[in-house]
Protein backbone atom coordinates (compact mmCIF):
# COMPACT_ATOMS: atom_id res chain seq x y z
CA UNK A 1 0.00 0.00 0.00
CA UNK A 2 1.74 4.01 -1.16
CA UNK A 3 2.07 5.47 2.28
CA UNK A 4 0.88 9.25 2.80
CA UNK A 5 3.95 10.74 1.25
CA UNK A 6 4.14 8.84 -1.47
CA UNK A 7 0.78 9.75 -2.42
CA UNK A 8 1.29 13.22 -1.76
CA UNK A 9 4.64 13.15 -4.45
CA UNK A 10 2.30 11.79 -6.98
CA UNK A 11 -0.25 14.02 -6.77
CA UNK A 12 2.43 17.21 -6.82
CA UNK A 13 4.00 15.40 -10.09
CA UNK A 14 0.22 15.00 -12.23
CA UNK A 15 -0.01 17.09 -14.82
CA UNK A 16 -3.50 18.06 -13.93
CA UNK A 17 -3.78 21.14 -11.21
CA UNK A 18 -5.20 20.45 -8.22
CA UNK A 19 -6.35 22.90 -5.84
CA UNK A 20 -7.61 22.39 -1.95
CA UNK A 21 -9.77 24.75 -0.44
CA UNK A 22 -10.36 24.68 3.59
CA UNK A 23 -14.37 25.21 4.67
CA UNK A 24 -13.06 29.09 4.39
CA UNK A 25 -12.33 29.18 0.68
CA UNK A 26 -8.59 29.87 1.53
CA UNK A 27 -6.24 27.57 -0.48
CA UNK A 28 -4.74 25.10 1.56
CA UNK A 29 -2.63 23.74 -0.80
CA UNK A 30 -1.64 23.19 -4.87
CA UNK A 31 0.30 21.12 -7.38
CA UNK A 32 3.12 22.01 -9.34
CA UNK A 33 0.43 21.92 -12.21
CA UNK A 34 -1.97 24.30 -10.90
CA UNK A 35 1.23 26.98 -10.42
CA UNK A 36 2.13 26.53 -13.67
CA UNK A 37 -1.36 27.02 -15.25
CA UNK A 38 -1.83 30.20 -13.68
CA UNK A 39 1.54 31.57 -13.58
CA UNK A 40 1.38 32.09 -9.45
CA UNK A 41 1.33 30.01 -5.93
CA UNK A 42 -1.63 31.49 -4.37
CA UNK A 43 -1.52 29.01 -1.62
CA UNK A 44 -3.26 30.76 1.43
CA UNK A 45 -4.97 33.22 -0.44
CA UNK A 46 -8.73 33.38 -1.12
CA UNK A 47 -10.25 31.24 -3.72
CA UNK A 48 -12.84 33.92 -4.84
CA UNK A 49 -10.54 36.79 -5.10
CA UNK A 50 -7.73 34.32 -7.34
CA UNK A 51 -11.01 33.45 -9.40
CA UNK A 52 -10.99 37.56 -9.98
CA UNK A 53 -7.61 37.83 -10.78
CA UNK A 54 -7.05 34.97 -12.87
CA UNK A 55 -10.07 33.99 -14.85
CA UNK A 56 -10.72 35.57 -18.01
CA UNK A 57 -13.75 34.20 -19.62
CA UNK A 58 -14.34 34.53 -23.48
CA UNK A 59 -17.88 34.25 -25.21
CA UNK A 60 -16.58 30.80 -27.14
CA UNK A 61 -14.96 28.84 -24.47
CA UNK A 62 -18.05 26.79 -24.28
CA UNK A 63 -17.46 24.06 -21.69
CA UNK A 64 -13.86 25.25 -20.92
CA UNK A 65 -12.91 28.76 -19.35
CA UNK A 66 -10.37 31.13 -20.49
CA UNK A 67 -7.22 32.25 -18.22
CA UNK A 68 -5.76 35.84 -18.33
CA UNK A 69 -2.71 33.79 -19.76
CA UNK A 70 -4.66 33.15 -22.74
CA UNK A 71 -4.59 29.16 -21.73
CA UNK A 72 -8.08 27.39 -21.58
CA UNK A 73 -8.97 24.79 -18.82
CA UNK A 74 -12.29 22.65 -17.70
CA UNK A 75 -12.35 23.28 -13.77
CA UNK A 76 -14.32 20.54 -11.88
CA UNK A 77 -14.97 20.59 -8.43
CA UNK A 78 -15.03 17.47 -5.54
CA UNK A 79 -16.42 17.59 -2.17
CA UNK A 80 -13.73 16.48 0.26
CA UNK A 81 -14.65 15.14 4.00
CA UNK A 82 -11.46 14.73 5.93
CA UNK A 83 -10.58 17.33 6.19
CA UNK A 84 -13.64 19.10 5.03
CA UNK A 85 -13.10 21.31 2.24
CA UNK A 86 -13.15 20.88 -1.66
CA UNK A 87 -10.86 19.78 -4.44
CA UNK A 88 -10.54 22.09 -7.67
CA UNK A 89 -9.51 19.79 -10.56
CA UNK A 90 -8.19 21.99 -13.89
CA UNK A 91 -7.33 20.29 -16.84
CA UNK A 92 -5.61 22.23 -19.31
CA UNK A 93 -7.39 22.12 -23.10
CA UNK A 94 -5.22 24.56 -24.64
CA UNK A 95 -3.61 22.65 -27.03
CA UNK A 96 -6.53 20.50 -28.02
CA UNK A 97 -8.19 23.54 -28.61
CA UNK A 98 -5.57 24.99 -30.64
CA UNK A 99 -5.62 21.45 -32.17
CA UNK A 100 -9.24 21.86 -33.27
CA UNK A 101 -8.56 25.24 -34.79
CA UNK A 102 -5.88 24.57 -36.78
CA UNK A 103 -8.10 21.37 -38.48
CA UNK A 104 -11.35 23.73 -38.71
CA UNK A 105 -9.09 26.53 -40.64
CA UNK A 106 -7.81 23.81 -43.06
CA UNK A 107 -10.86 22.45 -43.61
CA UNK A 108 -12.33 25.83 -44.54
CA UNK A 109 -8.98 26.30 -46.43
CA UNK A 110 -9.71 22.85 -48.62
CA UNK A 111 -13.60 24.30 -48.86
CA UNK A 112 -11.76 27.05 -50.46
CA UNK A 113 -9.51 25.87 -52.89
CA UNK A 114 -12.04 23.85 -54.21
CA UNK A 115 -14.26 26.59 -54.39
CA UNK A 116 -12.08 28.90 -56.20
CA UNK A 117 -10.30 26.57 -58.68
CA UNK A 118 -14.29 26.17 -59.78
CA UNK A 119 -14.79 30.17 -59.63
CA UNK A 120 -11.43 31.46 -61.03
CA UNK A 121 -12.52 30.34 -64.76
CA UNK A 122 -15.74 32.19 -64.44
CA UNK A 123 -14.52 35.23 -63.37
CA UNK A 124 -11.53 35.53 -65.37
CA UNK A 125 -13.58 34.93 -68.70
CA UNK A 126 -15.57 38.01 -68.47
CA UNK A 127 -12.38 39.82 -67.30
CA UNK A 128 -10.89 38.59 -70.39
CA UNK A 129 -13.68 40.03 -72.66
CA UNK A 130 -13.39 42.99 -71.04
CA UNK A 131 -9.38 43.31 -71.58
CA UNK A 132 -10.03 42.22 -74.88
CA UNK A 133 -13.00 44.83 -75.92
CA UNK A 134 -10.05 47.56 -73.79
CA UNK A 135 -7.18 46.45 -76.70
CA UNK A 136 -9.19 47.32 -79.51
CA UNK A 137 -10.06 50.35 -78.11
CA UNK A 138 -7.10 51.53 -77.42
CA UNK A 139 -5.69 50.45 -80.70
CA UNK A 140 -8.48 52.93 -82.20
CA UNK A 141 -7.04 55.82 -84.32
CA UNK A 142 -7.73 59.30 -82.83
CA UNK A 143 -8.83 58.49 -79.11
CA UNK A 144 -8.49 61.32 -77.15
CA UNK A 145 -5.43 61.73 -74.82
CA UNK A 146 -8.36 61.22 -71.47
CA UNK A 147 -10.18 58.12 -73.06
CA UNK A 148 -6.50 56.78 -73.12
CA UNK A 149 -6.00 57.67 -69.96
CA UNK A 150 -9.03 55.94 -68.59
CA UNK A 151 -8.36 52.47 -70.69
CA UNK A 152 -4.74 52.78 -69.25
CA UNK A 153 -6.66 52.59 -65.75
CA UNK A 154 -8.98 50.20 -66.31
CA UNK A 155 -6.10 47.91 -67.41
CA UNK A 156 -4.39 48.60 -64.05
CA UNK A 157 -7.58 48.00 -62.48
CA UNK A 158 -7.99 44.18 -64.33
CA UNK A 159 -4.38 43.30 -63.61
CA UNK A 160 -5.24 44.11 -59.95
CA UNK A 161 -8.01 42.03 -59.93
CA UNK A 162 -6.33 39.13 -62.16
CA UNK A 163 -4.15 39.33 -59.45
CA UNK A 164 -6.40 39.10 -56.71
CA UNK A 165 -7.30 35.48 -57.79
CA UNK A 166 -3.90 34.86 -58.52
CA UNK A 167 -3.38 35.44 -54.71
CA UNK A 168 -6.25 33.37 -53.58
CA UNK A 169 -5.34 30.43 -55.16
CA UNK A 170 -1.85 30.26 -54.41
CA UNK A 171 -3.29 31.02 -50.67
CA UNK A 172 -5.67 28.59 -50.75
CA UNK A 173 -4.17 25.83 -52.64
CA UNK A 174 -0.66 26.07 -50.80
CA UNK A 175 0.97 26.57 -53.64
CA UNK A 176 5.00 27.60 -53.41
CA UNK A 177 5.40 30.61 -55.16
CA UNK A 178 7.67 30.76 -58.36
CA UNK A 179 10.00 33.66 -57.57
CA UNK A 180 12.54 34.65 -60.28
CA UNK A 181 15.78 37.39 -60.34
CA UNK A 182 14.32 41.02 -60.28
CA UNK A 183 16.13 44.13 -60.31
CA UNK A 184 14.69 45.57 -56.59
CA UNK A 185 14.82 49.18 -57.62
CA UNK A 186 13.10 48.47 -60.73
CA UNK A 187 10.64 46.21 -58.88
CA UNK A 188 10.17 49.45 -56.40
CA UNK A 189 9.26 51.32 -59.23
CA UNK A 190 6.18 48.97 -60.27
CA UNK A 191 5.12 49.04 -56.85
CA UNK A 192 4.81 52.97 -56.67
CA UNK A 193 2.76 52.82 -59.61
CA UNK A 194 0.21 50.19 -57.98
CA UNK A 195 0.22 52.49 -55.09
CA UNK A 196 -0.39 55.97 -56.84
CA UNK A 197 -3.61 53.80 -58.36
CA UNK A 198 -4.40 53.04 -55.05
CA UNK A 199 -4.57 56.54 -53.47
CA UNK A 200 -5.73 58.29 -56.94
CA UNK A 201 -9.20 59.68 -55.66
CA UNK A 202 -8.58 58.91 -51.67
CA UNK A 203 -8.28 62.24 -49.86
CA UNK A 204 -5.65 60.69 -47.43
CA UNK A 205 -2.27 62.55 -46.95
CA UNK A 206 0.33 60.18 -48.57
CA UNK A 207 4.30 59.50 -48.73
CA UNK A 208 6.49 57.17 -50.23
CA UNK A 209 9.98 57.09 -49.10
CA UNK A 210 11.58 54.21 -51.85
CA UNK A 211 15.82 53.97 -51.28
CA UNK A 212 15.95 50.79 -52.59
CA UNK A 213 18.94 49.97 -54.49
CA UNK A 214 19.71 48.54 -57.68
CA UNK A 215 20.51 44.86 -57.09
CA UNK A 216 19.29 41.93 -58.22
CA UNK A 217 16.83 39.54 -55.97
CA UNK A 218 15.00 36.63 -55.83
CA UNK A 219 11.36 37.45 -55.80
CA UNK A 220 8.07 36.96 -56.54
CA UNK A 221 6.95 39.97 -58.07
CA UNK A 222 3.22 39.88 -57.99
CA UNK A 223 3.11 38.36 -54.12
CA UNK A 224 4.87 41.48 -52.47
CA UNK A 225 3.09 43.79 -54.70
CA UNK A 226 -0.35 42.63 -53.46
CA UNK A 227 0.96 42.10 -49.84
CA UNK A 228 1.88 45.73 -49.60
CA UNK A 229 -1.22 46.87 -51.44
CA UNK A 230 -3.39 44.75 -48.89
CA UNK A 231 -1.94 46.65 -46.40
CA UNK A 232 -2.47 49.98 -47.45
CA UNK A 233 -6.05 48.87 -48.08
CA UNK A 234 -6.10 47.78 -44.36
CA UNK A 235 -4.95 51.33 -43.32
CA UNK A 236 -7.71 53.11 -45.83
CA UNK A 237 -10.89 50.88 -43.89
CA UNK A 238 -8.67 51.83 -41.04
CA UNK A 239 -9.99 55.47 -41.76
CA UNK A 240 -6.30 56.55 -41.31
CA UNK A 241 -5.78 60.27 -42.27
CA UNK A 242 -2.20 59.69 -43.29
CA UNK A 243 -0.32 56.67 -44.65
CA UNK A 244 3.98 56.53 -45.06
CA UNK A 245 5.17 53.91 -47.24
CA UNK A 246 9.06 53.15 -46.67
CA UNK A 247 11.12 50.61 -48.53
CA UNK A 248 14.65 50.72 -47.47
CA UNK A 249 17.35 48.29 -46.63
CA UNK A 250 17.90 47.07 -42.89
CA UNK A 251 20.86 48.27 -40.39
CA UNK A 252 22.26 45.36 -41.12
CA UNK A 253 22.54 44.85 -44.44
CA UNK A 254 20.94 41.41 -44.90
CA UNK A 255 17.62 42.43 -46.46
CA UNK A 256 15.43 44.90 -47.19
CA UNK A 257 12.31 46.33 -45.40
CA UNK A 258 8.70 47.39 -46.52
CA UNK A 259 6.80 49.52 -44.03
CA UNK A 260 3.34 50.87 -44.17
CA UNK A 261 2.84 53.01 -41.54
CA UNK A 262 -0.90 55.14 -40.44
CA UNK A 263 -2.62 57.24 -37.88
CA UNK A 264 -5.87 55.08 -38.24
CA UNK A 265 -8.16 53.76 -35.42
CA UNK A 266 -5.04 50.59 -34.75
CA UNK A 267 -6.08 47.39 -33.27
CA UNK A 268 -6.56 46.65 -29.41
CA UNK A 269 -3.98 43.34 -28.16
CA UNK A 270 -6.82 40.38 -28.66
CA UNK A 271 -7.16 41.65 -32.38
CA UNK A 272 -3.78 42.43 -32.82
CA UNK A 273 -2.86 38.52 -31.61
CA UNK A 274 -5.39 36.96 -34.08
CA UNK A 275 -4.62 39.39 -36.95
CA UNK A 276 -2.86 37.17 -39.07
CA UNK A 277 -5.14 34.08 -38.89
CA UNK A 278 -6.71 32.99 -41.80
CA UNK A 279 -10.34 34.10 -41.91
CA UNK A 280 -9.96 36.66 -38.60
CA UNK A 281 -11.81 39.81 -39.31
CA UNK A 282 -13.53 42.57 -37.40
CA UNK A 283 -15.58 43.62 -40.33
CA UNK A 284 -19.16 42.92 -41.30
CA UNK A 285 -17.95 42.47 -44.98
CA UNK A 286 -14.27 41.50 -44.55
CA UNK A 287 -12.60 38.01 -45.68
CA UNK A 288 -10.30 37.71 -43.05
CA UNK A 289 -7.61 36.98 -45.79
CA UNK A 290 -5.90 40.60 -46.90
CA UNK A 291 -3.28 39.87 -43.71
CA UNK A 292 -2.89 36.44 -43.92
CA UNK A 293 -2.11 36.34 -47.79
CA UNK A 294 0.66 39.15 -46.53
CA UNK A 295 2.19 36.94 -43.96
CA UNK A 296 2.24 33.64 -46.37
CA UNK A 297 3.71 35.96 -49.46
CA UNK A 298 6.71 37.29 -46.80
CA UNK A 299 7.33 33.84 -45.23
CA UNK A 300 7.36 32.55 -48.97
CA UNK A 301 10.30 35.03 -49.21
CA UNK A 302 11.93 33.82 -46.01
CA UNK A 303 10.93 36.86 -44.70
CA UNK A 304 9.01 38.19 -41.04
CA UNK A 305 5.85 40.38 -41.06
CA UNK A 306 5.77 42.18 -37.85
CA UNK A 307 2.56 44.80 -36.30
CA UNK A 308 3.17 47.47 -33.72
CA UNK A 309 -0.23 48.98 -32.78
CA UNK A 310 -2.32 50.33 -30.16
CA UNK A 311 -6.51 51.47 -30.14
CA UNK A 312 -6.45 54.89 -31.26
CA UNK A 313 -2.43 55.38 -32.20
CA UNK A 314 -2.24 53.77 -35.35
CA UNK A 315 -0.52 50.60 -36.98
CA UNK A 316 2.76 50.16 -37.93
CA UNK A 317 3.15 46.78 -40.59
CA UNK A 318 6.79 45.80 -41.49
CA UNK A 319 7.93 43.43 -43.72
CA UNK A 320 11.76 42.02 -43.60
CA UNK A 321 12.79 40.20 -46.48
CA UNK A 322 16.52 38.48 -46.62
CA UNK A 323 18.33 39.08 -49.49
Amino acid sequence: MLSDISIKEILLCVPTGLIVLNTQGLIAWMNEAAIALIDADVTGQQWREVIDKVFSPKEDDGLEVSLVNGRRVHLAISSLSNPPGELIILTDFTATREYEHARENQNQLMTLGRMTAQLAHQIRTPLASAMLYAEHLSAMQGLEDRNRLWLSRLQACHNAIEQQIEELLLFARGERLEKRQLDLQQWSRALEERIYILFEDKTVQWKINNQLPVRQCLLHEEALIGAMLNLISNSLQAEAGQIVVDMIVNEEGSGFILRVSDNGKGMPPEVEAQVFSPFFTTRAQGTGLGLAIVKAATAAHKGMVTVNTSPGKGCIFELQIPW
